[in-house]
């Protein structure tokens, strides 16, 4: 007798596979997209980091400064602004400006999955440079927190020495704290910005994208714990301190993959 179509078992077998082969690959897919995310902030950085060797090199061996202040009634003028020129992504100075185009060079891909990205006012960067060695001129801050950016001979150790970082995407600087009691200290005037490095260094498979001193670019792993949170919620946390990874100062963590501040 000819067969006219499938049982209801034979029907509920195949949806079972099928729902067992979604399970098994759709996390599979997802890791995949994310490696690709991470690929492409690795790619970034490097060519950011690039771009600001070209700008030293056109300006006496001197990097660019973090931010700087022409008068106090004009605002602050970002790095990535100086470091545009050199690779064209016409960076936006707001979301108005972004529209409907891709987000720019300066914008890590896994930043927009980020929590961060629906609190912060400038959503079209989220890379910042070290302060330590870049400087800046930021007319929010006392005189005396203002810095000249270093020259390039100042680094001892440029493979491991920061550039730029991930971050949320509300500072153009960061100087990479980790230690509590340097965030109590004279560093407190920072913490804002410095607890976005934090909220960025485990962005990619507990880790985050650096460009180092010397131009290339490079993956490290986060402390884990990466921050303890407090009761305020995302705002309110203290960073863990790395020792292998990056971490804010050499004399502190001497075994660190890379540093912020060469002392």
């Amino acid at each position: 007798m000819k067969r006219e179509g499938f049982t209801l078992i034979e029907l509920l077998v195949v949806i079972a596979i099928i729902a067992i082969l979604a399970a098994i690959l759709f996390p599979v897919f997802a890791q995949a997209r994310a490696k690709a995310r991470q690929t492409t902030c690795l790619s970034n950085q490097k060519q950011l980091g690039l771009a600001i060797l070209m700008y030293a090199q056109d300006n006496d061996e001197t990097l660019p400064p973090s931010n700087y202040s022409a008068a106090p009634a004009s605002g602050n003028t970002g790095w990535y602004y100086m470091v545009d020129p050199y690779i064209k992504a016409s960076v936006p100075s707001s979301m108005a400006q972004v529209g409907n185009r891709k987000l720019s060079i300066f914008v890590c891909p896994e930043y927009e999955r980020s929590a961060w990205s629906a609190t912060i006012n400038s959503p079209t960067r989220s890379y910042v440079a070290n302060r330590m060695i870049f400087g800046g001129y930021d007319r929010n801050l006392p005189a005396e927190y203002w810095e000249a950016p270093k020259p390039l001979a100042a680094m001892q150790a440029p493979a491991q020495v920061v550039m730029l970082a991930e971050a949320a995407g509300g500072c153009v600087w960061g100087q990479g704290v980790d230690d509590p009691a340097i965030l109590s200290g004279q560093h407190n005037t920072f913490r804002v910005c410095n607890l976005y490095i934090v909220y960025g260094r485990d962005r990619h498979s507990g880790g985050a994208s650096y460009a180092l001193g010397d131009g290339h670019a490079k993956w490290f792993r986060a402390p884990d714990p990466n921050f303890v949170q407090g009761a305020g919620g995302i705002g309110d946390a203290t960073p863990t301190i790395s020792h292998g990874g990056v971490a804010f100062q050499k004399a502190v963590s001497p075994n660190a993959a890379a540093w912020y501040w060469e002392n």
